[in-house]
């Protein structure tokens, strides 16, 4: 069936027709709903071809980088639209642009081809053709285990990293039983794949001369491999990623020191220029507004992680969670648990399925405080809570499955609380992740911050981190009996929670954020689009195109970053 599906996408007036009559409604969504975005999009931009044209007469002749844009199979609408107008401007700088894709994404093409650039077809590359060493065969058949595939590296690509990666997302889930012979074929099949791929990509970028990469996915399926074969080449990587805000990203320059850190991280030599600067009260005023955004009705992508919440004192919110004002409270903030494994540095844990059901545990056994299970509130909006786990969000079944009833002092919270996640970071005495975005808001409310892996924060100054798993549950063990964050630890989070909410977002003033043609408001992930927003009073473009331009070809500078204050 699987088959059936490629052939018929690769021949997508065919695969539009069946749809057509089989799935009307899917088919107005899939085509109707997307030509329309499509045909606003294109037509927002005649001011921007007018202004390129004007300036191209002016561009500097020479040999210019080769910028290669990886749209893969199927990437966000989102993401074409503001690289579209990146590459236009790449061109009228001289650079040939050239983009991966599918034929199976004929939408995506229509993109891709308003400003000419040159495609190239995952199907068409024979990827499929290209034949493994038998040395890698033989090392890949000695692979039994989960942590022997997670270790498993060529020239230091986490190829089985990645292939575990890839296996958990597509199942929507953090649990791997590599004991079952269907599941260690499958992550097999995926090695060899991402192998095959990475030859490929580096064949590509020889002929073609590629020198500069745009990413979004770097660690999965086809991106992987593109992305590791332009890292051992040295070549000029940018990665974008999202903010919760509609109108802003985030850039940074992934080489091999800045290989697998998050997208908010701060480079070393960043971070050094900005202890060093002075603190005033604007940090405090300018946080305080960002966490009121970001937890207000400001930005569509925020306040889909909080409907019906609202900011609530504290007396309130505890009256709700039936804690007196003695009672100490630490709450566990679960990640996402199958969704970009293994990139973002090294965890202390095998995965974050394994880290949530032993801290639960360790939460268990500490009846010395107040504990709070808090789910992954994107679980409200991601598709797998019905496609794949039939209503249940996998927290739940990881700790009915492997812990059983939870003692009275131990309580699930669900996306669907009424409290504000802001509420939330102001109620918890501490906080508990591995790495994710709730440490660096706990850390700047002067909350302690236990860490269970790097690739972030974890080296900032400001969290309590372990080196092991037990240096790990023994800190939970321990808590409220460990140091609170000290004047100067507080300081220095502050700091960091500045430089990644308020000096990281790239603001995007020259597109217009807008709700999906067939959508009422911005729900899922691509529901968020994107109109072309250049003024006709202009002859010239933004200042932030030429500002992004001038960083990107620098590749040594990591961070892309908006001034201190002052």
């Amino acid at each position: 069936m699987s088959a059936l599906k490629s052939f018929l996408k690769k021949y997508w007036l065919l695969w539009a027709a069946c749809l057509l009559i089989l799935r009307p409604k899917r088919f107005i969504n899939e085509y109707i709903y997307n030509i329309v975005d499509y045909r606003f999009y294109s037509e927002s931009l005649e001011t921007y071809k007018a202004v390129l044209s004007k300036i191209s007469q002016y561009s500097p002749s020479g040999p210019k980088e080769s910028l290669l844009i990886m749209a893969g199979k199927s990437m966000n609408i989102s993401w074409l639209q503001i690289w579209v107008v990146f590459g236009a401007y790449f061109q009228i700088k001289g650079h040939k642009v050239f983009a991966i894709t599918s034929h199976e994404n004929p939408i995506q093409n229509l993109y891709l081809k308003i400003f000419g650039f040159e495609l190239f077809f995952l199907e068409d590359m024979g990827i499929e053709n290209e034949v493994v060493p038998s040395q890698i065969l033989v090392d890949i058949s000695k692979l039994s285990t989960f942590r022997d595939f997670k270790e498993y590296e060529y020239l230091g690509i986490p190829l089985g990293k990645m292939a575990l990666s890839t296996f958990s997302r597509l199942r929507a889930s953090g649990i791997m039983d590599l004991e079952n012979s269907e599941s260690k074929k499958e992550v097999s099949y995926w090695v060899e794949r991402l192998y095959k791929t990475w030859v490929v990509a580096s064949r590509l970028y020889d002929v073609k001369n590629i020198s500069m990469m745009f990413y979004t996915e770097v660690f999965m399926e086809e991106y992987g491999a593109f992305y590791y074969a332009a890292i051992l080449k040295n070549l000029n990587i940018v990665r974008f990623a999202g903010t919760i805000r509609d109108n802003a990203i985030v850039v940074q320059h992934l080489n091999r020191e800045s290989d697998r850190t998050h997208f908010s991280s701060i480079s070393k030599k960043t971070w050094n220029e900005i202890v060093s600067k002075p603190i005033s009260e604007v940090i405090d005023s300018e946080l305080e507004e960002n966490f009121s955004d970001r937890y207000g009705n400001r930005w569509a992508l925020s306040s889909r992680n909080q409907p019906n919440t609202r900011i609530m004192p504290l007396s309130e919110a505890r009256r709700l969670l039936g804690v007196s004002d003695k009672e100490i409270i630490a709450v566990i903030y679960s990640h996402i648990l199958y969704d970009t494994l293994f990139f973002n540095g090294e965890d202390i844990f095998e995965n974050y399925a394994d880290w949530l059901v032993q801290s639960v545990r360790a939460a268990c056994m500490n009846k010395k405080v107040r504990w709070f299970i808090k789910i992954h509130p994107s679980n409200l909006w991601r598709g797998e809570l019905e496609q794949f786990h039939k209503g249940k969000y996998e927290e739940v079944r990881l700790i009915e499955e492997y812990i059983g009833q939870l003692p009275p002092h131990v309580t699930l919270v669900y996306p669907d609380t009424p409290i504000s996640p802001y509420t939330w970071l102001k109620i918890a005495d501490f906080g508990i992740t591995v790495r994710g975005t709730s440490g660096i808001e706990l850390g700047a409310l002067g909350k302690a911050v236990i860490t269970a892996g790097s690739g972030r924060y974890e080296d900032i100054g400001f969290t309590i981190n372990s080196n092991s798993v037990d240096e790990y549950l023994s800190i939970l063990l321990k808590v409220p009996d460990i140091s609170t964050p000290t004047d100067r630890e507080y300081e220095i989070a502050r700091r960091f929670a500045y430089a990644t909410f308020c000096m990281k977002p790239f603001t995007l003033d020259f597109l217009l954020p807008k709700v999906k043609a067939g959508k009422k408001k911005i729900f899922n992930s691509d529901d968020l689009i994107y109109l072309a927003n250049f003024s006709k009073d202009e002859n010239l473009l933004p200042k932030s195109l030429e500002r992004f331009y001038t960083w990107s070809l620098n590749k040594k500078e990591v961070d892309f970053l908006n001034p201190w204050p002052g």
